[in-house]
């Protein structure tokens, strides 16, 4: 009998492992492709400085300095005074759009009745810097940079900002927002860009948001049908009115979703 030798198994090559799924990140941005990114952002901006450089140059910015905040300021002491928050025309029958025509809600007066208290720097302060922490704060990609210039390039951005337009506020809760979502409620101080506000509406905190500020305007009772008759009676405004605000309220928008 011839002894068996005990022959050695050789192991089965091992299956080549799965190759593992690259996680789904945004390519990163070389120096160069950053750079020429801030040079587009930059050459953008130059039309809307030279353009806020050119009226600061003039009397007033060119009569529309302050304009709005004035007209807030003074349709709010005219209230607290006991007078009529909107004016005598806008109540009596149609008119045209124009300037010195209050079509904010009641409720924006608590904002304004504060402002008529404050240092006026503060009503342009507080909103842009708000505006510009968050935008910070979310750190927008390189790549949404020459699109956040473009919001500020829109004409009406420097027109509202000069002339110190509430929008800046609601321009504020759209960035805060996205720092914290209750404050997109915000938003309904112009209810005519409503949607921006529904950004926030999954969070607990909007929905508490929102029950107070519906609590904050209750008591305005019948100064809701003074507003929507001078709503109503207004001709020259409509959608296209607003949608002119749109663009600037994408600024933060862009900034938070470009990132």
């Amino acid at each position: 009998m011839r002894s068996g030798t005990i022959q050695p198994t050789l192991a089965e090559p091992a299956a080549p492992a799965a190759p593992t799924a690259r996680p789904n990140t945004p390519a990163s941005v070389t120096p160069r492709v950053r750079l020429i990114l801030a040079l587009v952002a930059l050459g953008i901006l130059l039309f809307p400085l030279a353009d806020l450089i050119n009226a600061a140059l003039k009397p007033n910015f060119n009569g529309y300095g302050g304009i709005d905040y004035t007209l807030y300021m003074e349709s709010t002491r005219r209230w607290l005074a006991g007078g009529s928050f909107f004016q005598p025309y806008q109540l009596t029958g149609p008119y045209a759009i124009q300037m010195g025509d209050v079509l904010y809600p009641p409720n924006a007066l608590p904002l304004f009745v504060v402002f008529t208290a404050l240092p006026a720097i503060l009503w342009w302060a507080i909103p842009l810097g708000v505006t510009a922490w968050a935008i910070w704060r979310v750190r927008p990609a390189p790549v949404s940079w020459p699109f956040m210039a473009l919001c500020v390039f829109w004409p009406p951005m420097v027109a509202r900002t000069v002339a110190g337009n509430p929008v800046m506020w609601v321009m504020a809760a759209v960035a805060l927002g996205f720092v914290v979502r209750w404050a997109f409620v915000g938003v309904l101080l112009k209810p005519s860009l409503f949607p921006f506000a529904l950004l926030g509406v999954r969070s607990r905190w909007w929905w508490v948001a929102l029950a107070v500020w519906i609590a904050i305007s209750v008591p305005f009772g019948a100064m809701w049908l003074d507003w929507l008759q001078a709503v109503r009676n207004s001709t020259g405004g409509g959608l296209l009115y607003s949608l002119q605000d749109v663009p600037i309220l994408l600024l933060p928008v862009i900034a938070a979703r470009m990132r």
